[in-house]
């Protein structure tokens, strides 16, 4: 499209293809609430104020936003394709994602990426990849974790140059950029070359050593718990992105922070963060600013941080973002904006979307990433001839947090909700299982296992005994990948998830059934968390203190090195 060849429909001289009439819109430029007309010709804007178009549509009583934008979100993480993530989020007002891969890249590598791409391609979702720098999340020679894959600086330079991928995702070895390692730098230098967007990762970073974080040249965060810690963040020049999901809820911490200061550099994402049963029950993005609203925040303001803000960073604001002359015609219009209900969503001017047909898949080693030795319960065994100090990763409902808790014990201790966990190496054969405790997850009996653990992707399981673990990581080797449930040395409850061991090949509505199974399941099993698997997921995540788990052992993620079980 030429602008040129649509300037006569915006003087008024030609007709539109479709006009909006009359709608109250939700201007983000301005930050005002006006009644007007809306023009679109060939899926573009092409003006606001008084048309007449070949179709004219009457949206009296309607507010129009502009299509919603998640400025940090990975798909993976729905257990989705893209085609069926696409079908569950825009029919709720969300026509743009900016997608960190590097959830599938750790598994699948660069093909991971381009298979995403190409997928994305088939649904009326706009994909914007950003190029994954935590591939591993750790530095390779810490030796904290195996991954399936690596990418380093030069094949970022193959990344950045893809269409679709427009920065450099969230640096999350921050310890690398403070202590000057050459492979984070490297990759830093490299996206500087391409004038790419950083985004960043830094909980709990503060003083000179966010100075030095935001000094390299990254630009956003997405880890705030406290407002306080968002505005030390604001005042050094980073965007700092609100995350509201299924497991992390930073939303409400961080609301009278957003209602005290400028919000330009605010943004309201996901992370990914959001279960099925989340998804369909309550929404997306759309969910997120309801919640806004409900903090008391702006109505606008709350539009603008997941709209035209996002839009901004990524530099897509000549593209998307806002409902203004020259851009696409992705507008949201809703019955009522204080509860933001959706009543139609357009996207490129059009409001038929085709649902996905039979799923063809096209990435690589489908059904065949779990590439594991068979393991035995004697794997998970902590020999244990006295009562001893341990350290236990204690979780932190609502974050992905964890503590370090040093107490005396035996054994497991399901009465002190002190359980074994376990990561398998899954990529290489290599055999390797990292074994400690945990507490906090609540299993009164059986073993559970998934093949979704940050951001490795390796196998991590909890259980009550070590007959169940071990059957559930071998029926995971068996299924592809996914989440098994397993009590009494029987699978209880299970989810396939044959695409990289993170995403079904299945509808948006079969997926959310075996999950709503196995989150029943799991409840029955004694565990109350409100996102159990989300947070399980995030347990072998080494880069967000304090304490977690990979295939080597556990991880002292302050110190950035394998610790012993115990401390005595």
């Amino acid at each position: 499209m030429r602008a040129k060849d649509l300037v006569d429909i915006a003087l008024g001289k030609e007709k539109a293809d479709v006009v909006l009439t009359n709608t109250n819109l939700v201007n983000v430029c301005s930050g005002e609430l006006y009644e007007t007309d809306i023009a679109i010709a060939r899926g573009f804007i092409v003006g606001l104020g008084r048309y007449k178009g070949r179709e004219e549509v009457d949206a009296q009583n309607t507010y129009a936003v502009p299509g919603l934008v998640d400025g940090h979100t990975h798909i993976e993480m729905s257990m989705l394709s893209v085609a069926e993530f696409a079908t569950a989020v825009v029919p709720r007002g969300t026509t743009a994602v900016v997608e960190d891969p590097h959830e599938i890249a750790n598994v699948l590598g660069v093909e991971g990426i381009r298979a995403i791409l190409a997928e994305a391609k088939t649904t009326p979702l706009k994909v914007f990849c950003m190029a994954p720098s935590c591939v591993p999340s750790t530095d390779p020679a810490r030796g904290l974790e195996t991954s399936g894959a690596k990418i380093g600086h030069e094949a970022l330079k193959e990344l950045l140059q893809l269409e679709g991928v427009i920065g450099l995702a969230e640096v999350m070895n921050f310890s690398g950029v403070i202590t000057k390692e050459d492979a984070v730098w490297k990759k830093i230098e490299v996206a500087k070359e391409f004038k790419s967007t950083i985004d960043g990762h830094a909980p709990l970073l503060s003083g000179n050593e966010l100075n030095a974080y935001v000094l390299s040249g990254v630009g956003s965060d997405h880890e705030s718990v406290s407002s306080e810690e968002a505005r030390e963040k604001l005042r050094v020049g980073m965007r700092v992105m609100v995350r509201e999901g299924s497991a992390a809820k930073n939303l409400k911490a961080l609301a009278p922070l957003l209602k005290s200061v400028d919000t330009r550099n605010c943004m309201l994402v996901t992370d990914g963060d959001r279960t099925l049963r989340d998804l369909k029950e309550e929404g997306y993005l759309d969910h997120v600013v309801r919640r806004a609203i409900e903090e008391g925040i702006d109505p606008v303001r709350a539009v603008q941080m997941c709209t035209i803000n996002p839009a901004r960073w990524f530099k897509l604001d000549d593209y998307i973002g806002s409902i203004s002359p020259g851009k696409c015609a992705d507008i949201v219009l809703l019955k009522n904006l204080e509860k933001f209900e959706v009543e139609t969503v357009v996207v490129n001017g059009k409001t038929d979307f085709a649902p996905p047909g039979e799923y063809t898949y096209t990435y690589p080693h489908y059904g065949e990433s779990v590439r594991i030795k068979r393991v035995n319960p004697a794997d998970f065994e902590i020999e244990l001839e006295r009562a001893r100090k341990a350290r236990i990763i204690g979780l932190i409902e609502g974050e992905l947090l964890t503590e370090e808790i040093v107490e005396e014990i035996s054994g497991i201790d399901t009465t002190r909700d002190i359980l074994t966990i376990g990561v398998v190496e899954r990529h290489q054969y290599s055999g390797n299982i990292g074994v400690g405790f945990v507490k906090g997850f609540c299993l009164k009996t059986g073993a559970v296992a998934s093949s979704i653990a940050h951001d490795s992707h390796n196998i991590i399981v909890i259980g009550t005994n070590e007959e169940d673990m071990a059957l559930a990581c071998n029926r995971l080797q068996e299924i592809g990948g996914g989440i098994v449930l397993c009590t009494g040395s029987e699978v209880m409850s299970e989810l396939a998830l044959p695409i990289a061991g993170l995403m079904s090949d299945k509808a948006l509505d079969y997926v959310a059934h075996k999950q709503r199974e196995l989150e029943e399941s799991i409840s029955e099993l004694g565990c109350k968390l409100k996102a159990p698997f989300i947070t399980l997921s995030f347990l072998a995540l080494p880069v967000i203190p304090k304490l977690k788990i990979t295939d080597k052992g556990l991880v002292d993620v302050e110190k950035r090195e394998i610790v012993s079980t115990f401390c005595d």
